[in-house]
Parts: C-alpha cells; structure tokens; sequence
C-alpha cells in the first residue's frame, strides 16, 4: 500500500543537547518492512538535503527548557517515542503514529548504535552490547516494574535494596544492615534531588518523621559518615561536638532513645519503620510524569544485582 513515510532527525551538536529536529517525506509502495529498509538507505541522502527543520515539543523540555539525548532515550523507554517530534509532525501534516525511522545526528554524525521500533518502548535488549561474553546479561527492570502503565516503584525498591537490609538485619548483622540502610537512603536521595549537597538531610526531612526517635537528619549523616568510612562513631564533626554521638539499640518496636556515656541511642527496629513509612511517603510524590521521566533516568543509572 502507497502512504508517506518519514525520515526524522534529533539534533544534537553539543553531544548532550537535542536543539531541533528535521523530517524527510517519501512516498513508497511495499509492505513496512520494505518502506523501513528504504528509510534506512536513504538517511545519508535524507540528512544532505533536509530543508524541513522545528522546534522539539514543550512537553518534553527539562525544567531549563532543554532536552538531553539522555532525557529523550527515557521518553523512548516510558513509550513516548512521537511527543518530541510533534511539532515537526504536525508541519508535514502526518497521520497519527505514522512509520518513520527516527536518527539522532550527534555533532553532525549519524548515530546507528541504539536499533528500536517506534511502537515499542526502549529497553536493554535494543542496546548495543546488551550481551558481553563472560557477563551476565542484566535484565531491564522496567519489564518487570513498569507494567500496565504502572510504575511499581515500591516493589523496585524493595527487591533491589530492602532485601538485603532486612536479611542482613534478620541474621543479626545489625551494623552491616544499618550500613546498607543508609546507603540506601543515598540511592534514594540522589534519585529524588540528584547529586546535590544535603540530599540525603532533605530526603529524611522532607518524607521521614525521625523526630519521633528524638535525632535529627545531620546526626542520621554523621554517623552514616563514620560507619561507612571507619565503621565506628567518630566523624569529624562529632568529634568536633557539633553533633551528637549516634549510635543504634536494637530494642523492641516502642522503646524510647536513650543516653548514656555521651552516646544516644535510637532504636533501629523503630528506624526501620520510620524509613518504611517514609519511602511510601515518597513513591505517592510520583505521579508527576516529569518527575517519573527523571526517576528513571537516574535509576538507569544505578547498579543492580537482580537477575
């Protein structure tokens, strides 16, 4: 059957940056296959004489208004492989989900590496060495966390990085569990605010009600510096006595912090629910699809030992 098909381009001249993108019409006969393999033949021809350039679509803009060739690889993962490109679409008058091949053109280069059909959402298995002999394979986790348009961000986090804790604290390695805890809680805070000063203080302040425990977020993070540093209480600013000695009790839920010998005590078990609580706070924060979209940036990021 006859229809339009369309060569689109992203460009990225900084190698960061998606600035605009342009689209090359071609009226073709033949089954989609064929009008796909035509597409791919013609890109060299089609970016040369590419007159129809636009704007790429507000809605995917960061919040400075950009679009990042790492941003749009997200928007391909979450389905959302039209919306940057609307504008351009619209211009040329396009039928709705129409066959095209999409390429970005880094610093003025025709990048091949990353092969994904439109209609499906980006995943690991369409990356170029998905499989490297000798390494395991690692599945992508939103195959099994984001399911029926529904992101199970819990559940991530849980099997990932909860089990662990819960294991550890389980077989009486408390201190190695609380260790994990707080690296946890780095993970989350670096998901939730980036790679900022004071993430890990704001997560716990913004969604956890420590203040029950009678600590604060500061000392939380100062005796998170020395356990995972020296694996003991003394961090610089603790031994400088700008904050409170920390350490954990391992006490039935309901038993209070106490103070002895210039150390206070919090209750570990009562943490752990406090955290808990505290993480279902922060998955209800993640109904914003712009706030997911940046989520799942980051978490693409994170190493994981799920097979």
């Amino acid at each position: 059957m006859k229809e339009t098909i369309y060569n689109l381009f992203c460009f990225c001249p900084d190698g960061v940056h998606i600035t605009h993108c342009g689209i090359v019409a071609h009226e073709r006969d033949g089954d989609d296959n064929q009008k796909l393999e035509f597409l791919s033949k013609q890109l060299d021809t089609d970016l040369a004489s590419c007159r129809s350039f636009h704007d790429i679509h507000p809605s995917v803009l960061d919040d400075d208004k950009k679009l990042t060739l790492t941003r749009y690889n997200t928007n391909l993962r979450v389905g959302n492989s039209y919306a940057p490109f609307e504008l351009a679409l619209e211009a040329v008058k396009a039928p709705a989900n129409p066959l095209l091949i999409v390429t970005p053109v880094v610093q003025g280069k025709l990048q091949y590496h990353i092969k994904h059909p439109v209609d499906e959402q980006l995943r690991n298995e369409h990356t170029p060495n998905y499989h490297i002999e000798g390494v395991l394979d690692i599945p992508d986790y939103l195959n099994k966390y984001l399911t029926g348009g529904k992101f199970h961000l819990k559940k991530l986090i849980n099997d990932d990085h909860m089990e662990p804790v819960k294991l550890l604290f389980n077989q009486k390695h408390y201190i190695s569990s609380f260790k994990l805890l707080v690296s946890l809680i780095d993970t989350i805070a670096y998901l939730e605010y980036g790679d900022v000063k004071r993430n890990f203080q704001q997560w716990l302040d913004t969604y956890s009600e420590i203040s029950k425990l009678d600590i604060t977020s500061d000392e939380v993070y100062q005796l998170r510096n020395s356990l995972l540093h020296m694996t003991n209480l003394n961090s610089r600013d603790v031994l400088k006595k700008k904050h409170r000695r920390l350490s954990i009790a391992i006490c039935k839920k309901g038993h209070p912090t106490q103070y002895h010998d210039e150390i206070v005590y919090f209750n570990f078990t009562d943490f752990l629910f406090i955290f808990d609580e505290a993480v279902d706070r922060w998955v209800g924060s993640y109904k914003d699809s712009k706030k997911q979209l940046t989520l799942i940036e980051r978490y693409d990021e994170v190493l994981r030992d799920n097979f």
